[in-house]
């Protein structure tokens, strides 16, 4: 069983004919990205319903895919999303990408690596074989086989967690670093991890095409929160931020980005605004 998610598996792209230019707004693209006439995006292209690749195993499509088209349009530029490792992008901003764009948490950490443009909110999931056969236990997972993601979030509470598990006597954690999220699933529903944690929409977008191998656990503590996730760009060029941000709130205000979101059943995760480098609690 594999979680390799086809564009039809869900909603088709979205339409962005209707999508004017923003001349003020294009006026204020760096001139090296007006050049090219061309927006590049990272994303690991692994990661339904946020980016994925369609049926032909090279188109890359999603939530996400489709914001890059948006901004894009609305700064008289095309898009094109390249495939990216999650655990490296930010240190390729700038050069080998103008921004990166994969339901990335904004944490501490990260924004000492780069600025973000907050632009949607995340809950947790974990998720479990159906039945929960092993017995997983989301308030304690010391001892417990989990599938991950290196370069994420939930990697490093999974080391904190881990430390507190031998620090209190009780069995290690043993964490199963997969590429992507869709092979951490796969392990998961073949028996051979216990649980996966990913962001909401991911997760249950899995659990919904797993013709029920799969369920969700709802995280406790800080893994149970909602977080704030964001577009990263170049540390050193905050006014790229500041553009990105400026064109999100303008298709905020014409309805195009709600529309976006609301196409690939992901509305309430909007923001009402997109702001630049937020004070974040992680």
């Amino acid at each position: 069983m594999t979680f390799g998610l086809g564009h039809a598996a869900f909603a088709e792209g979205f339409d962005f004919s209707g999508i004017k230019v923003n001349p003020d707004l294009a006026a204020r693209v760096p001139a090296d990205i007006a050049a090219a006439g061309l927006l590049v995006g990272a994303s690991d292209n692994a990661y339904p319903p946020w980016e994925y690749f369609a049926e032909d195993g090279q188109t890359p499509v999603g939530i996400d895919v489709d914001l890059g088209h948006a901004i894009a349009a609305r700064l008289g530029l095309k898009y094109e999303s390249r495939t990216a490792e999650f655990a490296t992008m930010l240190a390729a901003l700038g050069t080998n990408y103008d921004i990166g764009i994969n339901a990335m948490s904004i944490t501490n950490e990260r924004k000492k690596s780069a600025n973000f443009v907050h632009y949607a909110y995340a809950g947790s999931e974990w998720i479990v074989q159906a039945g929960n056969p092993t017995g997983f236990d989301p308030a304690d997972y010391c001892g417990a086989v989990i599938a991950m993601q290196p370069g994420t979030w939930y990697e490093t509470q999974l080391i904190e967690a881990n430390t507190a598990c031998e620090a209190a006597g009780k069995p290690s954690i043993e964490m199963l670093p997969f590429s992507d999220q869709t092979e951490a699933f796969t392990r998961v529903a073949v028996g051979g991890a216990a649980a996966t944690i990913a962001g909401d929409a991911t997760a249950l977008f899995a659990v919904k095409q797993s013709n029920g191998a799969l369920e969700g656990i709802r995280p406790e503590g800080i893994l149970g929160g909602s977080g704030k996730v964001g577009i990263p760009t170049p540390k050193d060029d905050l006014a790229l931020a500041e553009l990105i941000a400026d064109t999100i709130n303008d298709l905020i205000a014409d309805g195009t980005y709600q529309a976006i979101l609301d196409h690939w059943g992901v509305g309430d995760l909007a923001v009402d605004k997109a702001t630049v480098n937020p004070e974040v609690d992680i």
